[in-house]
């Protein structure tokens, strides 16, 4: 996008050209900056997101510097909807695709209470895209099957090489859907799984959790979703 007198700058056009992996070094970084230092911030962003050493963007212009940083910030305000599949390049060369979970309603104790660990905590956020996005084993127009769940581990590397806008947007479609999730719905769930003959008592009794915990868990991930957008825009980094 920019050059100056020394060398070539990669700067990514989109979001779709910064990694979760990249994005999450730069969340990690920032915890040691001290606040209102943006000088720091601004340099570990570039650093991070356009693959440059510290030494390098020094030497830019300081007008070519600035575009760069609001270029970059610009791509982090913008809208990032629910991507429903995704093709993650791995270091092989190989393309893996990923499809989201085709319907939520169908949702496993097992997905639930793994994706409550994870989904908001971004150090540990590619963990939470794994639960949500798995290889496409059939697809027909718009429509697709994925892996069945078994928590492996098997992908995890390839989930931080996707595009931060993908895991951006399925964040912000929990927090929307945390947002929707009205007491209404939680009094009506509550019923349903007092009910002992449920199914899902028995992935509880095996998993040793109880009703009352498991609620006091949905509502615990609903508020922390609800919360989440804030979260996001206040490590986004100052331009």
């Amino acid at each position: 996008m920019c050059m100056s007198k020394i060398f070539q700058l990669e700067v990514p056009i989109s979001l779709d050209g910064i990694t979760l992996a990249q994005y999450q070094e730069f969340l990690d970084v920032s915890k040691s900056i001290k606040e209102g230092d943006v000088e720091t911030s601004n340099l570990k962003a570039l650093e991070i997101f356009c693959g440059a050493s510290l030494k390098d963007l020094r030497k830019i212009p300081m007008n070519e510097f600035n575009a760069i940083v609001g270029h970059i910030n610009g791509l982090f305000k913008e809208e990032t909807p629910l991507q429903r599949d995704v093709t993650i390049v791995g270091s092989d060369g190989k393309g893996v695709s990923f499809g989201f979970i085709p319907k939520l309603d169908d949702i496993t104790m097992g997905e639930f209470v793994d994706l409550d660990k994870y989904i908001s905590d971004w150090d540990n956020m590619h963990r939470a895209m794994n639960i949500l996005y798995r290889p496409i084993t059939f697809r027909k127009g718009d429509l697709y099957t994925i892996e069945e769940y078994s928590a492996s581990d098997r992908h995890l590397d390839l989930m931080k090489e996707m595009p931060v806008s993908v895991a951006l947007g399925a964040t912000v479609f929990f927090y929307r859907l945390g947002k929707e999730l009205s007491s209404c719905t939680m009094d009506f769930l509550q019923k349903q799984l007092e009910n002992k003959e449920h199914p899902i008592h028995k992935d509880l009794e095996k998993s040793g959790v109880g009703i009352s915990q498991f609620m006091h868990s949905l509502k615990e991930m609903s508020e922390t979703l609800k919360r989440l957008p804030n979260y996001l825009s206040n490590n986004v980094f100052s331009g």
